[in-house]
């Protein structure tokens, strides 16, 4: 049974299979199309030989991937990846899977293709002392954005996490993914995430099942978490009044990992939620439950 299929169809709409004729029983499984900025779901599948270095490559990024599940000889591995719209524009992309079997290396070919699709955009007034950060703060700024793409890298061996997430605080949507932002009147880019509304001190549960790779006090993110779901998926709650977990530490999806609040360059509390594929931002908002 392809458990993802049952759970979360949305992301998996319209599925086709590709089969290397060297491998007529490794089938790779992923949507036709994806709008830019959402995330989908590829799925591989092997019955009988069992593979080996299984690596997911897609938008000049890989990950290494892990089996899911075996039952019955047949081997699953599975991964939920996206494009991020500040980094793609509209088009074909090849998505391949490469492995080892049997000593013998193989791969799977599949092209999606990269559909436009329309983010709004909001204007927001923000203290003009945190919209253009002093300058005893750079090296700090430039620090910290370091140590958060380091973690945004990782890449863990594992396969898509259990779906849908967990929604990490019970609120509405506040502020959407893709919006166009603009502070005190000038644009600053794409918002690389979705803010749900929470009042300071709200129990921020995780979405997934992972491990926290990084924690901190940033001066744009506040305090923040950054957690390795596998199979190159990273999860990013921030603007945090309180973090509850440590580095290195193993975490369940619905665990409390934080309270809510306003930490860092905000205009009120809120928890900022962030999904990741090896660094490619997408929509967290089609992975979570209602």
């Amino acid at each position: 049974m392809n458990i993802l299929k049952n759970t979360l169809p949305a992301l998996i709409a319209a599925i086709v299979a590709a089969a290397s004729p060297a491998f007529a029983d490794v089938v790779l499984t992923a949507p036709p199309e994806a709008g830019i900025g959402q995330p989908f779901i590829a799925e591989l599948e092997v019955d009988g030989e069992e593979l080996s270095d299984v690596r997911l490559h897609w938008l000049g990024h890989d990950a290494i991937l892990a089996p899911l599940s075996k039952e019955n000889g047949v081997q699953r591995f599975s991964a939920i990846v996206g494009s991020d719209l500040k980094n793609v524009k509209a088009g074909n992309f090849p998505l391949a899977v490469t492995f080892t079997a049997g000593g013998k290396s193989g791969e799977i070919r599949h092209s999606i293709k990269l559909t436009p699709r329309k983010y709004p955009s909001e204007k927001l007034t923000v203290d003009p002392a945190k919209l253009s950060p002093p300058k005893e703060a750079t090296a700090r700024i430039e620090r910290e954005a370091k140590e958060g793409r380091a973690a945004l890298m990782t890449n863990s061996a594992g396969g898509a996490p259990a779906l849908p997430f967990v929604r990490p605080v019970p609120g509405s949507f506040s502020s959407v993914y893709g919006k166009s932002r603009y502070f005190n009147g000038a644009f600053r880019g794409r918002h690389g995430g979705a803010d749900l509304r929470a009042k300071e001190g709200t129990p921020v549960k995780a979405a997934a099942a992972g491990r926290v790779v990084l924690t901190g006090d940033f001066w744009f993110a506040g305090k923040c978490i950054y957690v390795d779901n596998g199979a190159g998926l990273v999860t990013f709650y921030c603007h945090l009044s309180k973090i509850n977990v440590k580095k290195g530490e193993i975490i369940n999806a619905g665990e409390v990992i934080a309270l809510s609040g306003k930490t860092g360059r905000v205009t009120g509390p809120h928890l900022h939620f962030s999904a990741a594929w090896r660094g490619e931002f997408f929509d967290p908002a089609p992975l979570l439950a209602d």
